[in-house]
Parts: structure tokens; C-alpha cells; sequence
């Protein structure tokens, strides 16, 4: 008679068997969906290399676990130069390193639950790094988009994500291509900052809630866009409660790489200087936006190594046959 014991934990699993000499191979496919659906982002991925079987069983894990509440991002580190990525794990202080081709001579928009917005030579696509799930967009035809200066509602395989780029022309307008799903072009929106808003400055980071965009910049101002009528707000973030005054749907923290000192514990020297697009995601009992970041490097007279950076959870999505933005 065979016996099989399975024993699940928050980031492991463990099978024991007795008097058994069943391949593990044969396992039954309800006990390998099981598993997999209980697995973090790099048991995932060993799990998926054990055979055919093995990764058949796991198409729909997506490693929800490593996005629980209370769960921190992770840290991916890329440049233009080649195809080697680095992602730092917080919670375990470790380094991993990871080829990525289509983060090369990339730059990283959005990042929400496991997914990336990136351009990249003219093109825009939603990117899932660790399964290298891609949906193209179409074309938005500007020369440059800065990092960070992009959203997106709902992850892209929901039918109701809609997202936005945001672009500084001369710094006197604001413009926003929004783009929905199943659309095929995007829809151009500005806002003449030089009369409405003269002192918006460099937008640090941007997020949605409820159908409306908000637009943060270094200024403590806010810019919001509702989809709904299609209207723009300006306000002033104050500290603190003030008699009448809204309050922010979401946090958001500043300079979460340097106060975490992560560039001494992934172990990069001082000649490195990063652009670290933030993310969004779900901190326990609010969202959680962590604004864009400019790191620079502390050596002076030295000619230094450029990186970009991007907050992500790691997750790991894979797409249904022949799938596209345009359903």
C-alpha cells in the first residue's frame, strides 16, 4: 500500500512517502495544481523545471503569495548594455541574477502587481519579467518618455484596465495619452500648466483609484485625471489634518531605496548611479505608491556606471494562445 503525505507551508513544500516507489513524475495532476498554486516566485519556477507534467500543472500559479498584504516588493536592477538583470529579494536580503533581453536598452514605466509598463525603442508593451509574458501596444509615437510616468487601473488581463502615459511638453503642458483596452489608438488629453499650474514640477510618481489617475510631483503637487468626464483637478498635498481638506485614497513613500540602503546590501559600488521607477501595490490596509527615485553616485571626478531600477512584486503570469490587447 502506498502512502502519501504533503505538507504545505507559507514558501515550501515537502512530499514524504513510505513504502512507495511511485515516480514523482506520476503524481496526480489535483495534487501538483495544489502545490503550485501554493508556491512564491522561485519555488515556482524550480517547481515548473522538474518535468512536462510538473509545468503543465502549474499554467495557472501565479505566485500570489509573494504579493500577500504586508509582503515588500522587490528590487530589479537592469541597464542598456546587456542582458542581465539583478532582483533583490528585501525579505531575504538576496541577490538574484536573471537574463531578461527585453529589459535591455528598456525603460520601465508602471509597475502594478507583478506587471511592468516598459518602452522600448519605440515600443510599448505590458511585461511580466519572471514568465516573459508580453502584450504589445500600439505605437505612441513620441521620441522619449521619462521613467515612471505611466499607469494602469487593473492588471492588463483584465477587459477594464485602462492606462496612461504622462508627458511634460516644454514644461508648460501637461499631456496624457490614455489609452483603453480593446482600443487601438491612444486618446491625447492636456492641461496648460503655465496658466492653471504654473508650479507643477517633475512628476514622481503616479497611480490610480476609483477611475481617476493621480498625478504626484516633487512639489507637493497633485494633478488628477478622471476618466469618467475626462476632467482635470489641481491640488496642494499638505501634512497633517487640515478642517475641510480631502484625504489621499492611497500612501505613498519617497526614497525607499536609499533609506533601505539597498545599494550597500546588493553590493554596488559608489560609482553607481540608478533611475528607480516606483510601483504600486497593496500595503495591508491602504494602497501604496512608492514615487520614482534618482539615485547618484557619490564618487566624484569618476566617470560612473548608469542603471535603471524598478519596484515589482514578483509574480508570474502566463498568456492564453494567440492573446492580445485588442480581445
Amino acid at each position: 500500500m502506498h502512502i502519501l503525505t504533503v505538507e504545505l507551508t507559507r514558501n515550501k513544500w515537502y512530499i514524504g512517502t513510505r513504502n512507495s516507489s511511485r515516480a514523482w513524475c506520476d503524481l496526480h495532476s489535483e495534487l501538483l495544481i495544489e502545490i503550485a498554486n501554493n508556491l512564491g516566485l522561485f519555488d515556482l519556477l524550480g517547481f515548473r523545471g522538474v518535468c512536462k507534467g510538473w509545468r503543465a500543472a502549474s499554467f495557472s500559479a501565479s505566485a500570489t503569495i509573494e504579493s500577500a498584504s504586508g509582503m515588500k516588493p522587490c528590487f530589479l536592477l537592469h541597464n542598456d548594455h546587456d542582458e542581465k538583470t539583478v532582483l533583490f529579494n528585501p525579505t531575504t536580503n538576496k541577490n538574484y541574477t536573471i537574463n531578461i533581453p527585453e529589459l535591455k536598452e528598456a525603460t520601465c514605466l508602471a509597475s502594478t502587481q507583478g506587471w511592468l509598463l516598459v518602452s522600448q525603442k519605440g515600443h510599448i508593451f505590458f511585461f511580466c519579467p519572471f514568465s516573459r509574458a508580453k502584450i504589445d501596444l500600439p505605437p505612441l509615437h513620441k521620441s522619449e518618455i521619462s521613467p515612471g510616468t505611466a499607469v494602469f487601473t487593473s492588471p492588463p488581463l483584465s477587459n477594464d484596465c485602462t492606462t496612461a502615459i504622462i508627458y511634460k511638453n516644454n514644461d508648460q503642458i501637461l499631456e496624457l495619452d490614455v489609452l483603453e483596452r480593446g482600443v487601438s489608438s491612444w486618446i491625447k488629453y492636456e492641461y496648460d500648466l503655465k496658466v492653471k499650474m504654473s508650479s507643477f514640477g517633475v512628476v514622481k510618481g503616479v497611480t490610480s483609484h476609483d477611475g481617476c489617475f493621480y498625478i504626484l510631483d516633487d512639489k507637493n503637487k497633485l494633478l488628477t485625471f478622471t476618466l469618467e468626464d475626462k476632467s482635470f483637478e489641481t491640488y496642494t498635498i499638505v501634512e497633517g489634518k487640515h478642517p475641510n481638506s480631502e484625504t489621499l485614497p492611497f500612501r505613498y513613500k519617497e526614497k525607499c531605496f536609499t533609506k533601505s540602503d539597498l545599494k550597500k546590501q546588493m553590493n554596488l559600488g559608489d560609482d553607481v548611479a540608478i533611475f528607480i521607477c516606483g510601483a504600486s501595490y497593496f500595503g495591508g490596509t491602504s494602497e501604496i505608491l512608492i514615487k520614482n527615485e534618482n539615485v547618484e553616485a557619490s564618487m566624484e571626478g569618476i566617470e560612473g556606471q548608469h542603471y535603471k531600477g524598478v519596484w515589482i512584486q514578483p509574480r508570474f503570469f502566463q498568456l492564453p494562445p494567440n492573446y492580445s490587447w485588442s480581445l
